[in-house]
């Protein structure tokens, strides 16, 4: 476009629309950072009110939580644990303990093996694999003692095979015996509880 054949009033608003153009990219320029920066602090003025917040709910529950500490504190929390000392005590421990829940479940011992013993910290893990015979009746009671037992005793790697064919019919009261093998693992403690 030639601006010397423009005529005055047409160059005069082509003038007053750059001075109108040029203005509002001076206050886009300094809007659009101020708006930004705004937007910013008042997110992380949020992020942190909300997290102010929820500290002061957590702190609000100390009194109740200092109090159910000291009574674990008054419990004998020891006897959860296997007995401390050498890993052949603590293991032979776990074994006598799964042998006498094996006997009360009806359940047939085949076989227990000591494992390798783990250090986690305060705590040394114990653990031993069984092999057993039992029907689905002594292995539901089995399941349960030692779920329930004290010192506390944990199953890992649960395996069932069945010893009959798929087609065998028990007679009436009579369940097949199945072979389960698991790894049953204890803790006892190293140091102070």
């Amino acid at each position: 476009m030639n601006t010397a054949n423009l005529t005055p009033q047409r160059s005069r608003q082509l003038a007053i629309g750059l001075l109108v153009l040029a203005i509002i990219a001076v206050i886009a320029a300094i809007a659009l950072p101020a708006w930004w920066l705004y937007d910013r602090y008042d997110r992380a003025h949020t992020e942190r009110a909300e997290r102010l917040e929820r500290f002061q709910r957590i702190a609000a529950t100390r009194p109740d939580i200092a109090r159910q500490l000291e009574a674990m504190r008054g419990k004998d929390m020891r006897r959860y644990f296997l007995r401390p000392g050498a890993a052949a005590l603590s293991a032979a421990e776990a074994q006598e303990a799964i042998r006498k829940i094996v006997e009360e479940a009806g359940a047939r011992l085949i076989t227990t093996q000591a494992l390798p013993t783990k250090d986690e910290g305060r705590y040394k893990q114990v653990s031993a694999q069984v092999q057993l015979a039992a029907n689905i009746f002594s292995l539901r009671t089995l399941l349960h003692r030692i779920e329930t037992n004290v010192p506390y005793l944990f199953i890992d790697n649960l395996m069932v095979k069945t010893q009959v064919p798929g087609n065998f019919k028990p007679g009436p009261g009579a369940e097949p015996e199945m072979f389960v093998t698991f790894d049953m693992h204890g803790y006892s403690l190293t140091g102070n509880p």
